[in-house]
Parts: C-alpha cells; structure tokens; sequence
C-alpha cells in the first residue's frame, strides 16, 4: 500500500487513517467494506466514509458532506439553525411546559438583540427572569477545569458585582467559553442565556442563593429552548467553537456507474460525545437526560442530539442506541422508559445510578445534589418518594448497592447523610442483579415518617458464623466451614462476623423443598445511640445463617 498510495489518492487515504487509527500496526489488518464505511474487519474501526450529495441519495451511500465547514462561518451556523427549525416544525422535542414567566430561571444572561437602537456586541448583562420579553433561553452545559480560585471568582456572579452586572457589563470579562456560548446564542436567535456560575450567586451571601436555585435545575435544563453543550472545552477559558483538524476527500465513480465521495472525516459520537471530558463530569449527567435537545460542539465536528436521535455536522443520521441510553434521548424523559415496561425501568434507572456515581465531581459534597433535579423527575413519574439517591417503589432493589471496585469511601459531609444510602460514599457502585420476580421483598422495611434520614425495619442476628477473604468479598463459612453465603463489607470491617446483626431485604424464590433459602441481606452494626444502626455491607446468605428474635431497629 506504501507503493500505491505514491499514485493513487484512495490509497493513500487509507493509508493516512490506518497509521493514525491502528496506531502504525504493520501487521496484516483486514479491511473491509460495511454499509457506508471502510473498516478494520467487519466490526472494527472505520476508516473511511463514503457518501453523496443532496438529491443523489441510493441505497448504497447516505446523504453527508465530504469536509466540515470553518469552526465560525456561516455554514455552521446556517445548519445549526436548520436543526433547530426541523425539530420545532417535525418533532415533539421543542413542546414546552412553561406558560408563565415564573416558569423561568430567576436570572439570564441577556445577550443582546442587533435591532436595538443602543445594541453592541460587546456588552451583555443579567436580567430577572420576571422580566424576560421572550420564553426562550439556552443553557450552557460546561465544565470549570483547571481554572484557579481567584480567576473563578472575578467570572462569577457575587454579591459584590451583581448589581453592576444587572447594570451590564463587558463580554471581554468572560473566559473564552462562555464567550463562545453567547455568541451561538446570538448566531440562533435567541435573546437569552442561562449559565450557572454568571445566574446563580456564587460568593458572598453564604451560599443561600445557591442552596435555593440548585433545586431548580430540573426545570433549567428541561425548559431551555437547546442545551448548549461545550464539549470541546478543557476548561472555562478553552473555548469550544475553534477547531483544529483537516479532512481529505476524493470524488469517485465505481463500476456500476454510482458517483460518490470517499471522506476521512469520520463521524464517532460515542467517543467525540459520550467518552469526552465533558460526560465524565457527575453535574453533566442529568443537565443531558433533562434537555429537550442538545448541540454538542466536540473537537472533531458538532452533532444535534434529540429525541428523534443524532445528527453529525457532516449530515449522517445516527441510529439511535438499543441500549439503556436510548430513553436519556427522550425529551420527555422518562416518558419512553415508563412505556418499555418494568424490566426496562429497573435496567434504566440502575443505569443511571451506576453512571452518575462513577463521574467526577469538583466538590464531593456536591454528590447528593448534582442528581437532585433528575432524581426528583423519576420519583414523580413512577409515582414514589426517593431519598439520598434510593427510590421508595424501588427501595429494597437499590438498597442492594455496593463498591464497583474494592470499596468506597466516606465523605465528609456538613450535615448528615444516612449509611445506607451511596450518596454517603465517594466512587462508583453497583445495584446487585436481582431476577425479576425471583423475590419476596420484606414488607417490613420501609422509610421513616418522622426522620427523613431512616429505615424502620426488623434485624437479625448472625450465628456463630466466620468469615474468610474471597477476593473482594467475605465467603460466610458455618461452624464445619462450609460456605453458606457472602458479605462485602463498604468501606472495610475487622469484627467478627458473630458480632454482627443484618437486615433481610428479600427471600430468594425456590420451589424445591430442598433447597436452603437464601436471603438478600443488609450487613449492619449498632451506633451505641437506642436502636439506631448503621449499614456496613450487603450480602447473600442461606437462611440458616441467622438467627432471631427480630428486634425493631431504625438504620441510619
């Protein structure tokens, strides 16, 4: 291919893409034609596009442009705003609830309107929302990076400079991505802006505004007219609208007679959207699965992702995944979920958990509220309360939590968040894969009326049981040192086992008389305060394990 690609302009191409995908390998790679693509084998990574002009559309090759506008010409922009238009005349995406003005943020970014007499370009302010003309405002979905104290506080909305910013002030005071935010604003048409750090006062006042307009981001991001998503931005002074990359194209025609072209630029969604910094971000999650429709403007190219699925710059359709991603589309969330049926939900919801717990986050304190506003939408939809991260129709199921790793650790919180709640721990978890309807929950377990923070339930002691290491879990060994179940433990334990109570959540269906019953356990130890207990672990245990009388316990 060395020698080809000296002559021939497909070859080398494809010479190009397979040192910069396959990282040089000199290795014999099998490439391969599938649908629109050239690809390393029949599922491997695409190479090369293949696609046809407007109005030249066959069955061999989708509709899309061989090269990418300029990161800032009119193109973009003038496609843009083709989006936004297709889906307020053909999708259900752009339907808002909102028919009041206290419907809206409290505060904007008013960005300006070029038919003003006093308009200029460089001069923007915050207005109340009880005061916007139109209904229609972004919101911007970004992440602060590597930005130093000070500088966050002289971009930030304060005390001491809110009433200078009602007055207005100059655009050049922002980091380049709120900057580049604004300008899509303008670009679309719309007057306003909603941007966390400039509409929520950050400093001075104790937090209070903050407390009271972080509850409000369900309605922020599920309200906007678009999301502004700035994927491409390292950090608040990157930018996200320049972009640095070059596409080849060849115009061909095969054997049969079809014209088409032959593109380096490769549309990759899942690692320009879903693998980029942006979505490793825990406040990113929800701000995403709320929006009705959002324009992602990655390194590579800017895609429109809505309910009727994804759109490239480059013009390709994606299809919409199979997977449990396919209900965060839904601009309507979780209507879709709620109509795939209960298997579907418990998958979705324990999807989300597992992926909101595993992103970072700047604060860690900040992990029992960055999922308020999408955990109160689910509660309302399946029709139950949900506290600290655990659903009340759902309670015994995502109860059954533990470390997707080794362990979790404690965070120091200012106030008090119960032990048997993940929010109370910092890394990823996972929900234990129960089998639908293989179950008896225990009634008896359920959430205090008085104290928001705990169980009431009935314990059991364990016994004269031992434990022994297995891996990152505890095998539970009888007194002959049979294994008859096993625990993991949260954040560690080095008492015994015999020492210890537990809480059954749920009997294991067995239809064979035989069969020692098993029961879904949760592992916990007494405060030393009442009856009051805290959770320690999960496990899995035959029946025998156990002992009683049941005492009435609370866990928190």
């Amino acid at each position: 291919m060395h020698t080809s690609a000296e002559t021939c302009s497909i070859c080398r191409m494809l010479l190009h893409a397979i040192q910069h995908g396959t990282n040089g390998d000199s290795g014999i790679i099998d490439i391969e034609r599938t649908d629109s693509a050239l690809r390393v084998g029949a599922t491997g990574q695409r190479l090369l596009r293949f696609c046809v002009e407007p109005g030249h559309a066959n069955n061999h090759c989708p509709i899309g442009r061989p090269i990418l506008s300029e990161s800032q010409n009119f193109p973009r922009f003038a496609l843009l705003r083709a989006w936004l238009r297709q889906c307020d005349n053909s999708h259900d995406c752009s339907k808002h609830s909102s028919e009041s003005k206290e419907a809206l943020p409290t505060r904007f970014l008013y960005v300006g309107d070029p038919k003003d007499a006093g308009y200029s370009s460089d001069l923007v302010r915050l207005v109340l929302g009880s005061q916007a003309s139109r209904h229609e405002y972004l919101a911007l979905s970004h992440c602060w990076g590597n930005v130093s104290k000070q500088e966050k506080e002289w971009y930030c909305t304060t005390m001491a400079n809110i009433s200078k910013r009602l007055d207005g002030f100059s655009l050049s005071e922002l980091p380049k991505t709120f900057q580049d935010a604004v300008e899509v604003t303008r670009e679309l048409g719309v007057l306003y802006l909603w941007i966390d750090s400039l509409c929520i006062i950050q400093y001075g006042d104790d937090h209070e505004d903050w407390k009271r307009e972080s509850g409000q981001m369900e309605s922020v991001f599920s309200e906007a007219y678009c999301t502004i998503a700035a994927t491409a931005a390292a950090d608040s002074k990157a930018g996200f609208l320049e972009r640095d990359i070059r596409t080849e194209h060849v115009y061909v025609q095969d054997t049969l007679g079809w014209q088409f072209y032959i593109s380096t630029d490769i549309d990759d969604f899942n690692n320009d959207v879903d693998r980029a910094l942006l979505n490793t971000r825990a406040w990113v999650m929800q701000e995403r699965v709320l929006s009705r429709r959002t324009i992602h403007f990655s390194d590579n190219q800017t895609y429109w992702e809505c309910g009727e699925g994804v759109y490239c710059e480059n013009l390709t359709r994606l299809q919409s995944p199979v997977t449990d991603q396919f209900f965060t589309l839904d601009p309507n969330f979780p209507t879709r979920l709620l109509e795939s049926g209960k298997q579907r939900t418990l998958n979705c919801i324990s999807f989300l958990l597992k992926e909101y717990s595993k992103r970072n986050l700047t604060y860690l304190t900040d992990r029992c509220v960055a999922m308020s506003g999408l955990e109160d939408r689910i509660a309302r939809a399946v029709e139950c309360r949900s506290r600290y991260g655990i659903f009340e129709k759902y309670l015994h199921r995502t109860l059954l939590w533990h470390a997707a790793n080794d362990m979790v650790e404690e965070i120091s919180y200012r106030y008090y968040i119960p032990s048997w709640s993940w929010m109370a721990y910092s890394g990823g978890i996972e929900l234990l894969e129960v089998p639908l309807g293989k179950v008896d929950w225990i009634h008896h377990l359920m959430f205090d009326e008085e104290c928001e923070h705990a169980l009431i339930t009935n314990a059991l002691s364990f016994k004269n049981l031992a434990k022994k290491a297995d891996g990152k879990q505890y095998a539970v060994l009888d007194s002959d040192g049979a294994k008859r179940g096993w625990i993991q433990y949260d954040v560690g334990d080095r008492e015994e086992l015999v020492e210890g109570w537990c809480v059954v959540v749920g009997r294991a269906h067995e239809f064979n008389a035989t069969v020692v019953e098993e029961y879904y356990i949760l592992v916990i130890r007494p405060t030393g305060v009442g009856n009051d207990y805290r959770r320690v672990g999960i496990g899995l245990i035959q029946s025998t394990c156990v002992a009683g009388p049941e005492i009435s316990v609370r866990v928190i």
